[in-house]
């Protein structure tokens, strides 16, 4: 019925999960059953699974898509194939894939229907095993360089030339934006992100940094592009948003993306007078228009393989200390990416 490999899982009839008993409350390692792979799913071995803000929230009871307790959250991965369904084809045993799960991706192992092929949530990456750290980098890619590429290039429409601004640049999917918009791109970049951790920011190719804390935002803005802002890539969101809108330059394109300081309330006068557009953007496989995310989620990959895109991963935390990465994440203390290795 199926192409199996060996492993240190052969023989095993459950493995380890991190489960959301009670929102904001520690995960739970618990043991799950290996159920029989069906004719078109394939088994991964999960090697790293990416956390981003998204997923801290679900745990929380916090994001958008509300999800009842117990369940298991995580959703990008990377990994080994374990086994095969016999009517599965483009993948073998031992191949290295990467993707985005709809859920349940901080276990040891995951079982995936083989359609995720066909929409690029699961990506061939190498017939061959490759390093821990390219595990880590892997599980990093997805969400936060397919949701910048997608705001960039969809959204707003990014062109070599462009001064563009980016809130939270020193997260994940702002770091990822920056360096796209400077090393792809070509962009003049400005990064917005607290000052000890400017120059990591920089490092990723941001040209100038501005203190979000700062109470002159507006005015250092206007020095650095006194004709105004082209792009704004924000994924903080809060009150602070609206100087952002009224500092885009005429015809300029505001990318609402995430709300870490909360939902923006932006006065529409400020939009006609600039002739402004703001877009929202959700980046998932459910949301994006069929082809859109598999042809982003093999660009970003290329451009990793290529050497072109460099994803920072902060940590790479053990499984059975998940608790610490959320609570890091809590207390905004990572730079880049943090992953949980199996």
């Amino acid at each position: 019925m199926s192409r199996r490999g060996l492993s240190a899982f052969a023989g095993r009839v459950s493995f380890k999960a991190a489960q959301c008993q009670e929102w904001k409350k520690p995960l739970v390692l618990v043991n799950k059953c290996i159920s029989p792979l069906k004719e078109d799913e394939v088994r991964v071995q999960t090697k790293a699974c990416g956390l981003h803000y998204a997923t801290y929230l679900a745990t929380r009871g916090e994001y958008q898509v509300k999800r009842d307790p117990p369940f298991v959250p995580g959703s990008e991965f990377s990994g080994d194939i374990l086994e095969v369904g016999r009517e599965v084809s483009g993948l073998s045993v031992g191949d290295v894939v990467a993707g985005l799960a709809k859920t349940d991706a901080l276990q040891e192992i995951l079982t995936l229907p083989s359609s995720m092929l066909e929409i690029g949530s699961l990506i061939k990456i190498s017939s061959s095993p490759i390093d821990d750290e390219n595990y880590s980098k892997l599980a990093s890619l997805v969400v936060n360089y397919g949701t910048a590429w997608m705001g960039w290039t969809r959204k707003g429409l990014i062109k070599e030339g462009d001064t563009v601004l980016v809130t939270g640049a020193s997260g994940g999917v702002g770091l990822a934006a920056v360096e796209l918009a400077s090393k792809i791109f070509k962009c003049k970049v400005i990064g917005m992100c607290r000052e000890e951790k400017s120059e990591q920011v920089r490092n990723f190719g941001a040209d100038h940094i501005i203190d979000y804390r700062s109470e002159s935002i507006r005015q250092e803005i206007k020095s650095i592009a006194p004709s105004g802002v082209d792009i704004v890539f924000d994924v903080v969101g809060g009150d602070g948003a609206i100087d952002l809108v009224k500092s885009l330059a005429f015809e300029g394109r505001f990318i609402t993306i995430g709300y870490t300081a909360g939902i923006p309330k932006i006065p529409a006068n400020i939009l006609l007078l600039k002739s402004a557009t703001v877009s929202g953007l959700w980046a998932g496989t459910a949301t994006t228009p069929p082809g859109v995310f598999k042809e982003t989620a093999n660009i970003i990959t290329n451009l990793f393989l290529d050497g072109k895109i460099n994803p920072l991963v902060q940590e790479a935390i053990p499984l059975e200390r998940v608790n610490d990465g959320f609570e890091k994440m809590g207390a905004r203390e990572v730079t880049g990416k943090l992953v949980i290795r199996m």
